[in-house]
């Protein structure tokens, strides 16, 4: 039988399919159902569609994950590339964006999921004099299989089964899948993969090649690695992890549980309940309720309104204010300003460092792998030029602005001679009142060819 999937995939691919449905939202959760939110024993089907509706869905997990890769691109990397691959900078992937969407959307797999794929494909049946290679994607679900031998000493990757998309044909679906092997040179293969359901329940997978194998070749040479790179937050192997957001996605989703509870249970105690005591005949029993309507009740009946007591919505309501405590100690500072209620200053600054750390090794991989991609493109573009390739993103993850009292004592600090001039403009590129690009030298530069006097430029370019 043919070998389609990873040992490791399926119980991993429910974890990533669990991390984007609690990314997506609470209209992807409600329509799931019973997926992520069970139906309470005795409730009719009706009863549950309205328990479901009326489920609050907290977005933590979208908002965790959009503050980390914020915080990672709030400044522009610093990129150099060779002439040749110059073009990439707009248009570095199949689809053709740019180097910094890629930057972007590695960031945010590898950030949840933990797991991201780039290939790197020059086809040589298009490619003229000043063409450029571009970099195929691939999301975790999408990598189905792989292999890792050991091959002149160390351990490489030897084959890599890649889910391309779906093709439709005679309406019975096919997937494409890109297999990459060594043998010993790259070999690229493209092959439509059906599934079928036998009667006894089995499956048969039956396979087609789309064309005849390809042994790519640059400058005349076959290649003797395969020009892929599989990123997760703490290195570049093949191996799977744990996804990073796992642990936050199941507090998410448990408090959603608890969400659902907590507002049924608010419209069941919140509806006016009329209780009616004594014999009335069926005819007199009072259909209606309310300020207009008039009871017209026999002799030593008596009435009056439920009333909800108890402690039980309140311990529903304290349940889920553990959950978003869980959830901001798992990584979601957005939701909480400032430290904990018990929390001392030392304790929330290790706490912010620990949550910066996997944002952290996330942008020193992504980096990695992409630099390591361009690299190989130069030397496929033109033959030496690899060292040219620069790709430095920032780790500056948090935004603190010097404030002008700051800014004024550092200023007589240098008048007075206590600091030297690098000193001062060192201080105010981390007050992030210069640009984090631009090199000590070259603002001494700007400042000494500005008309103005320099101490006023500082200032003034720095509060601008």
């Amino acid at each position: 039988m043919t070998k389609i999937y990873h040992r490791t995939y399926a119980r991993r691919r429910q974890e990533y399919d669990r991390i984007r449905d609690t990314i997506e939202g609470e209209l992807r959760l409600k329509e799931a159902g019973q997926l992520y939110l069970r139906r309470p024993s005795g409730m009719t089907q009706q009863q549950y569609h309205d328990y479901l509706l009326g489920a609050a869905f907290y977005a933590v997990a979208e908002r965790t994950l959009r503050g980390l890769v914020g915080a990672a691109t709030r400044h522009e990397p610093i990129l150099e590339l060779p002439p040749r691959l110059t073009p990439m900078r707009e248009a570095a992937t199949f689809e053709g964006n740019s180097l910094q969407v890629l930057i972007e959307q590695a960031l945010t797999e590898v950030l949840s999921v933990g797991r991201f794929a780039m290939v790197l494909d020059y086809p040589v049946e298009t490619s003229s004099p000043t063409a450029t290679p571009h970099i195929a994607t691939f999301e975790a679900e999408h990598i189905l299989d792989w292999r890792e031998d050991l091959v002149d000493g160390r351990q490489r990757l030897t084959m890599i089964r890649l889910h391309e998309g779906n093709v439709d044909l005679e309406d019975e679906g096919v997937e494409q899948h890109l297999l990459l092997t060594l043998e010993p040179q790259y070999v690229v293969r493209r092959l439509h993969v059906t599934t079928k359901r036998r009667g006894d329940g089995s499956s048969q997978v039956e396979q087609v090649e789309v064309h005849d194998p390809i042994t790519p070749e640059v400058n005349g040479r076959p290649l003797f690695e395969i020009p892929v790179v599989i990123v997760s937050p703490f290195n570049l192997k093949a191996d799977v992890e744990k996804p990073p957001f796992l642990d936050l996605v199941n507090v998410n989703l448990a408090h959603w549980r608890n969400s659902a509870d907590y507002e049924h249970a608010l419209y069941l105690t919140a509806q006016p309940t009329p209780w009616i005591a004594g014999s009335i005949p069926a005819d007199k029993v009072p259909t209606t309720i309310g300020s207009g309507a008039l009871w017209h009740l026999p002799e030593g009946a008596t009435c009056g309104m439920l009333e909800f007591t108890g402690a039980g919505i309140a311990a529903q309501k304290a349940a889920m204010e553990d959950k978003v405590n869980q959830m901001a100690a798992l990584g979601a500072r957005m939701v909480h300003s400032g430290k904990g209620r018990n929390e001392t200053s030392d304790t929330a600054s290790l706490r912010v460092k620990d949550e910066l750390s996997l944002l952290h090794s996330s942008v020193v991989m992504v980096e990695a792998a992409i630099r390591k991609l361009l690299r190989i493109a130069a030397e496929w573009t033109q033959p030496g030029t690899a060292d040219q390739v620069v790709l430095k993103m920032h780790r500056d993850f948090t935004s603190a602005q010097m404030d002008p009292a700051t800014l004024t004592a550092l200023i007589k600090a240098w008048q007075a001679g206590a600091i030297s001039h690098d000193t001062l403009l060192m201080n105010m590129k981390k007050g992030d009142l210069m640009d984090v690009n631009r090199a000590l030298d070259d603002e001494k530069e700007l400042i000494e060819t500005d008309d103005r006097d320099p101490i006023l430029n500082v200032i003034q370019g720095g509060l601008a």
